[in-house]
């Protein structure tokens, strides 16, 4: 695998995605919700990176997820490793405007142990995505310590997700969507920027 094919990845995993059409469709069982996955200037972690936010619709400034993901490869896999951001508070809007995430380096960044997503591509330009096996990517849902199944397929123009938790004594489901996966669909890119600050 070589620079060229982890850079095209790149350009279809990164990008501004809603799922709207979904939200108005079936407004009973889906939020609107956006995600914005930005590429960081390569020194900024002297690798490939993204800054992520995702957040509902109806309350931009207050995401409930913000991460920094790297991205490797090993062989014909694409690892997008999921780092938490110490004080990410201050990097809030980052996704819109790129310049508050100037200091972003300066700031400490914990691993998230056995949440790395691999994706592999299925036919050309799609690609499937799953968390690293093991079982060991763990979130708290109330008084319950959960483990998550994620499973994502993106191509240039959408991305779909579907995330659940699960007990880890019984394995019983605890959270997620009972009605299927997230569709999402691209509203713009970033692939001037990937070319002109990764190549």
């Amino acid at each position: 695998m070589n620079n060229k094919a982890v850079l095209e990845f790149a350009k279809i995993i990164s990008g501004i995605f809603s799922n709207k059409e979904q939200a108005l469709d079936n407004p009973k069982n889906f939020a609107h919700i956006q995600i914005h996955i930005r590429p960081l200037f390569f020194k900024t972690y002297k690798c490939f990176a993204f800054y992520s936010e995702q957040r509902y619709q109806h309350d931009i400034w207050n995401p409930y997820r913000q991460s920094i993901n790297k991205l490797s490869h090993e062989k014909e896999i694409f690892i997008l490793s999921n780092h938490k951001i110490e004080d990410k508070e201050r990097f809030t809007g980052g996704a819109l405007d790129i310049s508050l995430l100037d200091r972003i380096s300066k700031y400490n960044l914990h691993k998230k142990s056995g949440c790395s997503m691999h994706f592999r591509e299925t036919n050309p330009g799609n690609f499937s995505g799953a968390l690293e096996p093991g079982c060991k990517c763990y979130i708290q849902y109330g008084e319950n310590k959960t483990y998550v199944n994620s499973k994502v397929r993106v191509n240039k123009n959408s991305f779909i997700a579907e995330d659940s938790g699960y007990e880890i004594e019984t394995d019983k489901k605890i959270w997620g969507s009972d009605f299927g996966p997230l569709i999402f669909k691209k509203l713009d890119n970033f692939d001037y920027f990937i070319d002109e600050n990764w190549v």
